[in-house]
């Protein structure tokens, strides 16, 4: 053989050697020799501690996937062929909570479409039972109103105090019985939504109670002092004990006050002078 072709071989052999990867065991340094040991120990630890984490990521390619958060504090420089899939991938973790973001805008701008529309409701109900001229109309107002206006399928209404009968309100004569009347379904000081028991809404909604699946009991003053106002829909989502009861409140707050003031509906009437 040459020199030429003996040069050839030595290199081929030391490009082999150099891609052979090395690794250092501790016992193998010998660090009680500070004067001896040209190794810095924070660099080292360092080096050893970045080579974990690569040999962890090896050994768990999907681990990203499993810790998608993580993405999002990584800050990766483009500089490599294996880096642009790890931006993008953190672009996509960052788009999925920019949809998430929008996603609420969304359902926030729905639910506000929905409580103008309460809103509207709530003022022409409202106006609707101004319109009453004695306590008869005002009770099939109240009744008839609210079921147009929020499309329900039944409605009831207890009058307490000193009523004269009219119908198809009932007139009790205390709070007490109210309470009696719906057993242990009896709401204090603020509407109760949901499921009513089998007996409760054959006493308020009579023949209509098997199709009736969620409905609302609204005190009309506190602990029913003035009455109850009962509503009912066939879908089962209507009324839920998660629903907010702004509306329900203030439904409440406006029927209550015209029955405190049924007595001077004559001269009200006068003076607002709200036309059919």
């Amino acid at each position: 053989m040459t020199n030429s072709h003996n040069q050839t071989l030595a290199k081929q052999a030391l490009e082999s050697i150099k891609s052979i990867p090395i690794q250092i065991n501790s016992e193998d340094l010998d660090v009680k020799d500070q004067s001896k040991s040209k190794i810095n120990l924070d660099r080292f630890n360092k080096m050893m501690d970045e080579a974990a984490v690569r040999q962890y990521l090896c050994e768990n390619p999907d681990f990203f996937d499993k810790q998608p958060d993580l993405l999002s504090h990584l800050d990766l420089n483009h500089s490599g062929s294996e880096v642009p899939s790890l931006i993008e991938r953190q672009v996509k973790t960052l788009r999925e909570k920019n949809q998430s973001l929008q996603t609420q805008l969304v359902e926030m701008l729905q639910a506000a479409y929905r409580n103008e529309e309460l809103l509207n409701n709530c003022n022409r109900f409202m106006l609707h039972l101004l319109q009453a001229e004695d306590l008869t109309s005002l009770v099939n107002r109240v009744l008839t109103g609210v079921k147009e206006e929020f499309d329900l399928d039944a409605s009831a209404l207890i009058l307490v105090g000193e009523f004269k009968p009219c119908h198809p309100a009932r007139v009790l004569s205390d709070p007490s019985e109210v309470k009696q009347l719906l057993n242990n379904q009896f709401p204090d000081n603020s509407p109760l939504c949901g499921r009513l028991e089998n007996n409760t809404k054959l006493e308020l909604f009579g023949e209509l109670a098997n199709d009736l699946k969620s409905s609302a009991l609204i005190p009309l003053g506190e602990n029913c002092r003035h009455g109850l106002l009962a509503l009912a829909s066939k879908d089962d989502s209507r009324f839920s004990p998660e629903m907010g009861t702004l509306f329900l409140d203030l439904i409440a707050k406006t029927i209550t006050g015209l029955l405190k003031n049924h007595n001077n509906w004559p001269r009200l009437t006068q003076l607002i002078n709200i036309k059919d």
